[in-house]
């Protein structure tokens, strides 16, 4: 039986001037727009496994079912040696949920200014130790910069954890693609391979207080698991 496992996530980094942390979120829906198999980091000559439009809550006990079914290994060519895996999605996120900042102050994402390339989302703070349920909303994977009105949130985009390399804003400005290496290569034989995807949501949402008492929001490292089975 052949076996590879990918994680992959991005990383985000703030100062700290401001009180930001991580948490769960209820809801992380993301968009995959094509998953590709490379034979070296380069990528340069991709078999592409999976390409359209598939939106994926991986906060959901479905989703691995649901990636999975993106994307078919049928037709893989036959002695091929496959290393790293390239993923591309949009740079818009989905995401519900509640993050305790520091002692009782929480921030939920609402229905308010949506995240975008050049701003965060701005959430709800509650300060009485009991966070307001979180809604739907859209937060982006924005621009390296600083942001808040008094600068002290910074997000920047270092070697993420487990990928190779993370381009933000590439193929085209609303999207993200990275490259993974494999936990082992993969030869291609004559069965074509079974996708099984795992997904962990539990640092995905992140959340800083700025500007005195705002709640500012962005998207976290989720860790998605990958395995392809004979």
């Amino acid at each position: 039986m052949f076996k590879f496992f990918v994680f992959f996530s991005f990383l985000i980094f703030f100062p700290f001037k401001a009180i930001a942390v991580s948490g769960a979120a209820d809801k992380y829906e993301v968009t995959m727009k094509k998953v590709e198999l490379c034979t070296s980091s380069a990528c340069s000559s991709p078999t592409t496994v999976a390409s359209g439009s598939q939106a994926v809550n991986i906060a959901s006990l479905a989703a691995g079912a649901e990636a999975a079914a993106f994307g078919s290994t049928d037709g893989l060519p036959i002695g091929t040696t496959f290393t790293h895996m390239r993923v591309t999605l949009n740079r818009a996120f989905t995401i519900e949920g509640e993050v305790n900042v520091s002692g009782n102050n929480w921030c939920s994402t609402d229905s308010a200014d949506a995240g975008s390339a050049t701003a965060l989302h701005v959430g709800t703070l509650d300060t009485d130790g009991t966070a307001t349920d979180g809604t739907d909303q859209t937060l982006y994977l924005a621009d390296a910069d600083d942001y808040a009105t008094d600068e002290t949130i910074t997000i920047s985009y270092g070697s993420p954890t487990y990928a190779v390399s993370m381009s933000v804003g590439s193929p085209s400005a609303t999207e993200v693609q990275l490259i993974y290496k494999l936990g082992s290569s993969y030869t291609v034989g004559l069965v074509a391979p079974k996708i099984k995807v795992s997904f962990d949501v539990s640092t995905a949402l992140g959340a800083g207080i700025a500007d005195t008492n705002k709640c500012y929001m962005w998207p976290e490292e989720p860790v998605v698991t990958i395995s392809l089975t004979e």
